[in-house]
């Protein structure tokens, strides 16, 4: 199994506009975060978590030409509206590809994206092609690849990160129900968010999120959707052994 990384940031990528900080002027490219995002691919499935606003610019840069199917953790900005971009997938191999998520977040696509379901424009396929399948709390497939849905709180609102076989993501997260927990044992590669040093109300930040990774214990912690305030050379220095932050473009190869 793949893991590529396509997109470590936060809501408003780093660098940020007009921002002058050390992390938004360096000229590490892993300071450059695109918005949060992840591919998967197993023997059998190609996974997309979240279309992010900059998935045409990740899906270029990673030399990906096919998705099966969309995870989408929830319904904001950032995580949904690079959607209309999987209409090249439509077109170039003329497929559907599958769409996930819960309740909220698949009425609310049908909404921001409500332009997608007008019967001309699916005919002439100048539209993102999609199934849109609302999913509970429970394990499901997609073709061979088991899902598991991990619910979770992002501050007031209930979203879902994922299992894949012996990888678990979470992104926007700010609190972890126990009766999750046994969705994290024996995991090979945790990818969790960490969203800067000081306490945010709807994000872990960097404490908590090692907090978690130390709880789980999987094999290796990576972290994403992190603002500028996070430097990568010089958070990476301090953090415990097999936790580091991601970075855009990294690839993960796992067993299946």
């Amino acid at each position: 199994m793949k893991v590529i990384l396509l997109g470590s940031g936060t809501s408003q990528g780093v660098p940020i506009i007009g921002c002058k900080c050390k992390t938004c002027t360096s000229e590490n490219p892993k300071d450059k975060r695109l918005r949060a995002s992840v591919f998967v691919e197993t023997n059998n499935s190609k996974i997309l978590i979240d279309t992010s606003i900059d998935f045409r610019q990740q899906i270029l840069r990673a030399g990906i030409t096919d998705i099966d199917a969309v995870l989408f953790t929830h319904h904001h900005v950032d995580h949904i509206f690079g959607m209309d971009d999987l209409r090249q997938i439509n077109q170039r191999l003329d497929k559907y590809i599958e769409v996930y998520g819960n309740n909220t977040t698949i009425e609310e696509i049908k909404i921001t994206f409500r332009y997608i379901f007008d019967e001309e424009l699916i005919r002439y396929k100048c539209v993102p092609l999609v199934n849109l399948h609302t999913i509970e709390n429970k394990p499901f497939y997609i073709k061979e690849t088991g899902i598991i849905p991990i619910e979770v709180f992002h501050g007031r609102i209930r979203i879902f990160g994922y299992r894949i076989n012996n990888f678990a993501y979470l992104t926007d997260c700010s609190y972890i129900p126990e009766s999750e927990y046994d969705k994290f044992n024996n995991l090979d590669l945790l990818i969790i968010n960490a969203l800067r040093r000081k306490p945010h109300p709807t994000h872990f930040n960097l404490e908590q999120a090692i907090e978690t990774a130390q709880k789980f214990k999987p094999k290796l912690t990576y972290f994403t959707h992190i603002t500028h305030d996070l430097n990568h050379d010089e958070i990476n220095s301090i953090l415990p052994e097999n936790i580091q932050l991601s970075y855009d473009g990294l690839v993960i190869e796992l067993k299946d």
